[in-house]
């Protein structure tokens, strides 16, 4: 598990690239109030597109000694090193059939990890998403989320 004040130093790091908000099932254990999370960090990006600044991403990524891959739906995907551990951050806009409603974004609440404010997701308007999605590991999240609110 990587705690959540390791996370915001690397976010905050991130921020210097460019705004985003998280959108993904970190929100979840935040809401839990669980002290980090075993899942990878997902973010919408705001400030740069993920497909006319992927070398700037890239660049980004090497100069701190972070590696980059891609996403299923071919967005940049970071690998953070963290202790022995590796946080994986994938970075999405609205692309192909992944879509975020402005509406969402413009909702986001302030949270803290570690020392540093980001915005999420409401934990509403993130179920609305994996419910609007529904693939099959969706299904899987809605029900475990079900079971725990």
């Amino acid at each position: 598990m990587i705690q959540f004040s390791k996370i915001g130093e690397i976010l905050h790091e991130l921020q210097s690239l460019t705004d985003f908000v998280i959108i993904g099932d970190t929100i979840l254990d935040l809401q839990l109030k669980r002290k980090g999370t075993d899942s990878d960090i997902d973010i919408f990006v705001l400030g740069i597109s993920v497909l006319v600044d992927d070398d700037a991403i890239r660049d980004f990524a090497y100069q701190r000694g972070w590696d980059y891959g891609r996403t299923p739906i071919d967005t940049p995907r970071l690998f953070v090193p963290v202790d022995d551990d590796q946080l994986q951050i994938d970075l999405y806009e609205n692309i192909q059939d992944f879509f975020v409603p402005k509406e969402i974004i413009e909702n986001a609440i302030d949270i803290k990890l570690g020392n540093y404010q980001f915005k999420t997701v409401r934990l509403e308007d993130y179920i609305l998403l994996k419910a609007n999605a529904f693939r099959e590991e969706d299904e899987d999240e809605l029900k475990t989320i079900v079971y725990l609110i």
